[in-house]
């Protein structure tokens, strides 16, 4: 028996966002870049804890990793759009706004920058599993973001996983565009750093 396997398509934006988004007849044929800039906002005071975190880059499942935004269209079928994508890798873009997250949260004394010759006592690692906008119901398309988090206390070369946690986020678009698609990863973004934010400040609250 011959089995088949669920592929990536690639579509134009012809296909993509004339018929699935924009539902009219005129087309696009130029590259469009988007960043997302889920932001936190500084808090005051000092920090809560003495803990310095080494935020790793983050790891990304193959079907997400390039920079063209992702469609999901049936169980097994995605698309991938050439023409409306990020501007800079997803893994690197997501492990940045995590970052500067948490240097605003005040639950560590410090976070790390790549390439820190500073000590961490703790390391923060993640993968990405989901980052699409699921249009199989397309009167209310939605996009979806989903990761795998970790955090190590690194105690005189002796580490140890703390936390291990999936979070995951939907959130609906506005409008059918890709504009309106960035908006909604950027909450999908917020809610899953807010969740992870209160769970690293637990472990890493002195007892």
């Amino acid at each position: 028996m011959k089995l088949r396997w669920p592929k990536l398509y690639v579509y134009s934006t012809f296909i993509v966002f004339s018929i699935m988004f924009t539902g009219c007849g005129r087309t696009s044929y130029s590259k469009r870049t988007y960043i997302l800039d889920a932001a936190r906002q500084p808090e005051p005071g000092q920090a809560e804890s003495h803990a310095t975190i080494d935020v790793r880059r983050f790891t990304i499942d193959s079907a997400f990793a390039d920079k063209g935004f992702v469609y999901r269209r049936g169980e097994h079928e995605y698309e991938s759009d050439f023409y409306n994508q990020f501007l800079i890798s997803p893994a690197v873009m997501i492990s940045e706004t995590t970052r500067h997250w948490l240097c605003r949260s005040g639950i560590c004394e410090r976070v790390l920058v790549p390439g820190s010759r500073l000590e961490s006592t703790h390391t923060l690692e993640a993968n990405i599993t989901a980052l699409y906008a699921d249009v199989r119901d397309k009167s209310s398309p939605s996009a979806v973001m989903e990761l795998r988090a970790f955090l190590i206390a690194n105690n005189n070369n002796d580490e140890s996983v703390i936390l291990g946690e999936r979070y995951q986020a939907s959130c609906p678009l506005q409008s059918n565009t890709p504009e309106a698609f960035v908006e909604a990863l950027d909450k999908c973004l917020a809610e899953i750093l807010t969740s992870l934010e209160k769970d690293l400040k637990k472990e890493l609250s002195p007892t």
